[in-house]
């Protein structure tokens, strides 16, 4: 349910974002449909999705900071549960409210809250910390380096973390495609032009990426289909260049196809 209702709340704080007019939990509620009486507390689980998922994205928290305490304050308990470093809720809080909001990160916020279907907010937060370093995590919550004593110490996370069951559906992707994209690319990503990096085996790692997704009825064609350093085919999934990028992918492509 929570997921449903993120997908359905996310166009109506895109609006309110737009208009610099946030609501408060019972009124995001009352938007949706629901009892506010009732619901606030649903949608404040339903906000804390909706940020996990901007977080994947590397978008500042339109949710915290678009939907607010009847007072009109930032929510005052996100972020201070837990051993979070010095300073942090304080960064994410800043950066939100100096970032102007665009149907690029709103793009990016849905996309990446479609990889969570099925999660709760905890367990896309979860996925989140899963994700990689921390360093790069903190980066991506305030677009900042942390404070001098982010270290080993404020360490977050857990020694044995909670192992969470999902079930996903994905398209079958060709195997032949993949590997002759690989060795059409010989180790050097096909839009940048940088090598991979070197694996054990001596190979050069890259990544095939489908320009158009199968999700939206790409063929799964070497026509279709680039080779990617790790970087630019997280761009081409997250970055606010996507589209240009994608009308830069189809054109290498094409190019490929004639002189080889």
């Amino acid at each position: 349910m929570q997921h449903l209702e993120a997908q359905r709340l996310l166009p109506i704080l895109a609006e309110a974002a737009r208009r610099k007019k946030p609501y408060t939990y019972k009124s995001a509620a009352k938007a949706l449909g629901r009892d506010p009486r009732r619901n606030a507390r649903m949608v404040a689980q339903v906000c804390d999705l909706l940020d996990a998922a901007a977080a994947i994205a590397g978008v500042p928290s339109l949710a915290l900071f678009t939907v607010r305490e009847a007072t009109g304050a930032i929510n005052t308990k996100a972020w201070r549960k837990g051993e979070f470093p010095p300073g942090l809720r304080d960064a994410i809080v800043s950066r939100a409210s100096l970032h102007t909001f665009t149907r690029h990160d709103f793009a990016a916020i849905k996309s990446a809250l479609d990889s969570l279907a099925g999660m709760s907010n905890r367990a896309a937060w979860a996925k989140f910390w899963a994700s990689g370093p921390q360093l790069n995590l903190y980066r991506s919550l305030t677009g900042a380096d942390p404070a001098p004593n982010f270290d080993a110490i404020n360490d977050i996370g857990a020694d044995a973390p909670l192992i969470i069951t999902t079930s996903s559906t994905r398209y079958a992707r060709d195997e032949r495609i993949r590997n002759a994209v690989l060795l059409r690319a010989g180790g050097q990503c096909e839009l940048c032009g940088a090598q991979g990096f070197l694996r054990d085996d001596g190979s050069r790692y890259l990544e095939s990426h489908h320009i158009i997704a199968l999700a939206k009825e790409g063929p799964d064609r070497m026509s279709n289909v680039i080779a990617l350093c790790a970087n630019e085919h997280r761009e081409a999934h997250f970055g606010k260049r996507r589209s240009e990028l994608e009308k830069q992918m189809i054109q290498i492509v094409r190019r490929l196809a004639v002189t080889r």
